[in-house]
């Protein structure tokens, strides 16, 4: 079965950038570009990972990383953050609201295929515990 894959950012060439880049490795990978749409969904069909951009219309990428770990179903999930923002405070903040891994744009093809690799491995250890 093929890993579910979520990128929430509001540039759709990004959502279609790693949409391009993971697929080819097996993963389904869906690109909502609405924070607050993907919200119910994230929360009805969970996936395995979550890729959040930060700077976003309606609400933050941290705001949405939050409200997911407040959700049973949800909490476990792997967030990546992927997001233009390049401060130490900013990678602090993410940690804080309960991002797994943190990436800056530009980002290399390689970079981000390995963070998913290693963050979806790490999920997959924890299950059923």
């Amino acid at each position: 079965m093929k890993k579910r894959v979520v990128v929430v950012d509001d540039e759709p060439a990004v959502g279609a950038a790693v949409r391009d880049l993971l697929a080819p490795d097996g993963y389904q990978v869906e690109a909502p570009t609405d924070p607050q749409a993907a919200l119910p969904d994230l929360l009805r069909a969970v996936p395995d990972l979550v890729i959040l951009d930060v700077n976003m219309p309606g609400m933050s990428g941290w705001e949405l990383c939050a409200l997911l770990r407040r959700q049973s179903s949800t909490r476990a999930v792997p967030v990546l953050f992927l997001t233009g923002r390049q401060e130490v405070k900013d990678r602090i903040t993410a940690m804080q609201v309960g991002g797994s891994d943190y990436l800056a744009k530009p980002f290399g093809a390689e970079e981000l295929r390995a963070k998913v690799r290693s963050l979806l491995k790490r999920r997959g250890s924890t299950e059923g515990r």
